[in-house]
């Protein structure tokens, strides 16, 4: 057993010696925070700066592409959910395999252990920056202790609750709550954790929510991103909060979960607090600017995110994998096809093709290399433009919150009632209470907003395994069950005892 306990620390300490530089008098600056040499814990804690700095290294460990960076989000998950037509015509490599759900290529499992591995190092990092914060309260100036305390309680509960949706059961798949998921790890310790049920984990993720809610109300404040990008202040901590798991992105995470464990009530409750808030607002879509070459451009629309990850080199990531600059598509890239995008945002039916998220959009989101290679141009980055927007990825947007609160209310009415909010901003017509007047029917409406909003995002893999769909649009993976849904947990992980 001890042979293994020094197995887990060392596969984990390498990312827990944390020193960052001090951050500078820009928005690039405050973003790009680089690891400079490794110190003692004691030294790192002996300052509030050195708190601020361990909390920005957990954001960056986030942006990483075996994390929110790309495979826990439009990588990987949106493979699963078959969105990316070529994945489903190969099989030469980890996301070909993937799309087929063959969790036993060698390839895809050393995807899966990575996510594993760098999602719990991201754990492991909050829980060095908790581990006597407490007793360090005096260091901190302002709501600065709130600040770094909530944030890194809220990173925690985020990353276990999305660890818990990739390696748990569905939810409405009937398997008992009682069954062993994942470790929650609240200490920051050599010693591994046994893994939870369902129940355990959730009531877990809620209670560090709550908690982080309550320190984060010292500082409700919002500033819209596109609003700092040129902001040359020193006093960065309390800019940005777009990019942080502020007030409202806990909010916004406790209606998700709530709505995780179908407690409807409480998901409506926090979804409209997000969106009373009146902190994040819809794009105009009549004027919205998408051509990544023009510094004005908003392509990823970051007035509606709650939450989003900077991603320093988004452009090396979109350049590899959202375009080509060959004859001929590439084998990594992530593309779909033209025919897919028209079925999915139904652009035959009146009104639809207009909708500013579809490939017929005037400002369109979508490069056509031809009719069988479309690619997203969410995360194109201008050679020549600085613009924080083009180096975003989103956790948490609005049009979420209205789904959610749509999904959760009493009655039809009031659901269309939120529905309808997202399609006209979205520049296509209200739906109406006489052609949805089933529970059955919403749903439909409902899915079809989630692939439309969610591509290239990682959502949709989480809303098809929360419904339990048997059948997956465009999918070589065949009918879908829990074999399908839960990834297998890495294997040196079960040895350690965390099974």
């Amino acid at each position: 057993m001890m042979k293994q306990h020094i197995r887990y620390t060392q596969k984990y300490m390498g990312c827990l010696l944390l020193s960052f530089c001090l951050l500078a008098t820009s928005c690039s600056k405050w973003l790009d925070v680089q690891p400079s040499t490794q110190t003692t814990e004691e030294k790192q804690f002996s300052t509030e700066q050195g708190y601020v700095d361990a909390l920005v290294g957990t954001y960056q460990k986030m942006a990483d592409s075996k994390s929110y960076g790309k495979d826990v989000s439009y990588g990987t998950l949106d493979v699963l959910a078959q969105l990316y037509q070529n994945k489903a015509n190969q099989t030469t490599d980890s996301y070909g395999q993937l799309a087929r759900y063959n969790y036993l290529d060698a390839e895809v499992i050393k995807v899966i252990a990575n996510i594993w591995s760098t999602q719990y190092s991201v754990i492991a990092q909050t829980n060095y920056i908790l581990q006597g914060i407490d007793g360090k309260k005096n260091l901190f100036s302002g709501s600065n202790f709130n600040l770094v305390k909530g944030e890194a309680l809220a990173i925690r509960a985020m990353v276990h609750f999305d660890l818990l949706r990739l390696f748990g059961p569905a939810p409405a798949s009937g398997a008992d709550a009682s069954t062993a998921t994942i470790p929650y790890m609240t200490d920051f310790t050599v010693n591994p954790g046994k893994s939870l049920s369902t129940t355990e984990v959730t009531d877990a993720i809620i209670a560090d929510l709550k908690a982080a809610e309550e320190l984060l109300a010292v500082y409700p404040v919002i500033d819209q991103i596109r609003d700092n990008a040129d902001n040359k202040s020193l006093e960065l901590f309390t800019m940005f909060r777009q990019n942080r798991l502020n007030y409202w992105a806990v909010k916004a995470l406790l209606a998700k979960v709530y709505q995780y464990v179908n407690n409807k009530p409480e998901a409506l409750r926090y979804a409209k607090e997000v969106i009373d808030s009146k902190g994040f607002f819809f794009i105009n879509g009549n004027t919205n600017i998408t051509n990544p070459t023009i510094k004005e451009s908003n392509t990823i629309f970051s007035t509606e995110h709650v939450f989003s990850l900077y991603k320093s080199d988004l452009k090396i990531v979109s350049d590899n994998y959202f375009k080509t600059e060959s004859s001929t598509a590439e084998a990594q890239d992530l593309f779909t096809t033209l025919a897919n995008l028209n079925s999915y945002y139904e652009v035959t039916v009146a009104n639809h093709a207009i909708d500013i998220r579809g490939p017929q959009a005037s400002a369109t989101r979508w490069s056509q290399f031809n009719a069988s290679t479309v690619y997203s141009t969410k995360y194109y980055v201008g050679a020549n433009v600085t613009n924080v927007n083009q180096k975003l990825v989103p956790m948490i947007k609005l049009a979420e919150m209205y789904y959610i609160a749509a999904e959760s209310s009493e009655t039809i009415a009031e659901a269309l009632g939120y529905l309808n909010q997202v399609r006209t901003a979205r520049l296509i017509p209200a739906l109406t209470a006489t052609a949805i007047n089933t529970t059955t029917l919403l749903n439909n409406e409902l899915f079809k907003e989630y692939r439309k909003e969610f591509y290239a995002e990682g959502q949709l893999w989480y809303y098809y395994k929360r419904k339990n769909f048997t059948t997956l649009q465009n999918t070589v993976g065949g009918t879908m069950n829990n074999a399908k849904y839960v990834l297998p947990k890495p294997n040196n992980e079960i040895e350690f005892g965390l099974n």
